[in-house]
């Protein structure tokens, strides 16, 4: 991994927000602070991090209308990774967060050593050999056609509005061509974990993708037990 990935850590918990950035400062991080989400956008608008870690309760706006909000910008935030940082140990609360793009979560009080595993693990996927590979590919399959580098998603030149989260995972469906894709498969590739709730989380991105791909939402196929697969028009 290389050195001095900046890292913007959103919390409202000033000895919190002390604590976690003099622990990636001692990994070797660049670690950029906020207290709130509307100062963290402000940051955004100077800055693109390689990783955020936003808490949930935030003053103002929380977190998850942050990552909406960072999640449907035009600019090259929307693709930054986010771990969201919670008090609230409940299943709906972590799901809904992951279906809003996030990418991890750490229920409060967490180890110093956790936090730091899982920002590792989250940069090394990002900047993986695997991600940069595919990220010079551009797929097609009938009237549609997928940019990965441009992280664009036409139907005969009209853009798709996805989210990151939501063009990953069409991007591997049309990719694998054919091929069944497990719900567990997916999670694991777009978000780089397992998670309790994977039905959930993935179903609803399936979903918001038939929206919106209109007539060609007959090509995404649900297989029954199985998970999902893209049948290309004929």
């Amino acid at each position: 991994m290389k050195a001095r990935h900046t890292i913007l850590v959103v919390d409202d918990e000033l000895t919190l927000l002390r604590s976690v950035k003099e622990r990636l400062e001692l990994e070797n991080f660049n670690v950029l602070t906020c207290t709130s989400a509307e100062q963290a956008i402000q940051t955004l608008v100077k800055f693109t991090p390689d990783l955020m870690v936003v808490d949930l309760r935030l003053p103002g706006m929380s977190g998850l209308d942050f990552c909406r909000q960072v999640r449907s910008s035009a600019n090259a935030s929307r693709l930054v990774p986010i771990i969201f940082l919670t008090t609230d140990r409940s299943e709906v609360s972590k799901v809904l967060g992951l279906e809003l793009g996030g990418d991890d979560y750490l229920t409060k009080p967490f180890s110093p050593a956790e936090f730091i595993a899982r920002v590792k693990a989250l940069l090394r996927r990002s900047f993986s050999a695997e991600y940069r590979d595919e990220a010079d590919e551009v797929v097609v399959s009938g009237n549609l056609s997928i940019d990965h580098p441009r992280h664009e998603a036409k139907i005969s030149g009209r853009k798709l509005e996805l989210s990151p989260k939501e063009f990953e995972i069409l991007y591997l469906l049309v990719k694998k061509n054919g091929r069944v894709m497990t719900r567990q498969f997916l999670m694991e590739r777009v978000w780089g974990r397992p998670y309790l709730n994977t039905s959930r989380v993935i179903d609803t991105h399936i979903k918001n993708l038939r929206k919106s791909l209109g007539g060609m939402s007959e090509c995404l196929l649900t297989i029954e037990g199985l998970g999902y697969k893209w049948e290309p028009p004929t």
